[in-house]
């Protein structure tokens, strides 16, 4: 009998959110420059900017992430922290996002009037 591929089904408890976590100096022009660099790097890799220097992605599995992870890790400029958090999609659903009054960057109304759809 032939071996049956195993089909994978995501689900809220297997999906992941990478939550991307750093602190770069930029206090010259080459330190300006390599921060740029790193968050357009996030950015190509399918990043969002959650808030200044937290950004987010999600992936389909733990695996898919760490392998990610990996490789953004050897772009990391020197003197920096950085920190890449993985959530499970159920977990992530569970955030509660709270707006100060006069906020006027809210991201709902930013979409809306952009014409964009939120996928997860």
């Amino acid at each position: 009998m032939a071996r049956q591929k195993r089909r994978e089904t995501l689900t809220c408890w297997s999906m992941m959110w990478i939550i991307c976590m750093f602190d770069i100096p930029v206090r010259t022009r080459t330190e300006m420059r390599k921060a740029t660099r790193f968050r357009n790097l996030l950015i190509d890799e399918g990043f969002m900017m959650k808030q200044f220097s937290v950004y987010i992605k999600p992936v389909k599995s733990l695996s898919v992430g760490q392998t990610l992870t990996k490789k953004l890790s050897k772009f990391i400029p020197d003197n920096s922290s950085v920190s890449f958090i993985y959530i499970t999609d159920k977990q992530y659903l569970m955030t509660e996002n709270y707006l100060g009054k006069n906020f006027e960057d809210n991201e709902e109304e930013i979409r809306e009037k952009n014409g964009q759809l939120l996928l997860f």
